[in-house]
């Protein structure tokens, strides 16, 4: 009898033992699940509306600054069938105390002279950039097909092509996730006088994804030039929202 009750009491044991483990192992499964990122659609969104205008502005030297760069490069080396090539390296605090960079680029251009006067210009670059919000490591390609340079024309005129893709990281969260910002760019006017964009258009293919949440995402769409300080960016699902070329802000429509 009492060999019996010992072994209800063993028993009795081992339940309230497994269901402590139990319990515990539960407890920990949903601190493990607070701790696991979901990147929604809305921030997302969020997400692309600054990976696009990071890849425009001038602040985050973005593709309008690599306009400028080029018109500034092919006005001071203009003689005709010469290979100019360069490669160096830009420190820059743009927003200070908020953006930073570090740019290290190669170009080669080219002029030709006949029967019409263009510009082949190509540049490979890698960008490390940090801010209050985010750091990233980017590399960027680009071949702009420059025109509009006879002496009577007021401004080039610009077809080509940009890309940038990198990691980025969010300095709030941890989250990561890399982007690839794919843009064709087709008769956007560059002024002589101030080596700035203020027309035109491009269309663009940005892909997100994200690393903790194994997610991608996917927006098509146009940049509309407005101005020298200003593009108008449409997804074809219809957000329309604006970038401040010099400062990278975003306003919605």
């Amino acid at each position: 009898m009492e060999t019996r009750k010992i072994m209800i009491k063993r028993i009795l044991l081992l339940l309230l033992w497994s269901t402590f483990l139990l319990l515990a192992a539960f407890m920990q499964s949903c601190d493990d699940d607070d701790e696991i990122i979901v990147i929604t659609r809305y921030y997302a969104y969020e997400d692309a509306e600054e990976a696009v205008a990071v890849s425009l502005a001038y602040s985050t030297y973005g593709m309008v600054a690599n306009m400028n760069w080029a018109s500034n490069e092919i006005q001071e080396n203009n003689e005709c069938g010469v290979l100019y090539q360069d490669n160096d390296t830009h420190y820059d605090e743009t927003i200070t105390g908020y953006i930073s960079y570090e740019y290290n680029y190669q170009e080669e251009y080219i002029w030709s002279c006949g029967p019409e006067v263009s510009v082949d210009y190509d540049l490979k670059a890698t960008q490390q950039l940090k801010s209050l919000r985010f750091d990233y490591d980017h590399d960027i390609d680009l071949t702009f097909d420059i025109s509009g340079l006879e002496e009577t024309s007021s401004d080039e005129i610009y077809v080509g092509s940009y890309q940038r893709e990198g990691e980025w990281e969010s300095n709030f969260n941890g989250e990561t996730y890399r982007f690839t910002f794919d843009s064709d760019i087709d008769g956007v006017l560059v002024s002589k006088e101030s080596n700035k964009i203020f027309a035109g258009a491009a269309n663009f293919t940005l892909e997100q994804a994200y690393s903790y949440s194994n997610v991608t995402y996917t927006y098509e769409g146009t940049v509309e030039f407005l101005n020298e300080d200003q593009a108008k960016v449409t997804f074809d699902s219809g957000e329309i929202f604006y970038v401040d070329l010099d400062n990278m802000s975003i306003s919605e429509d």
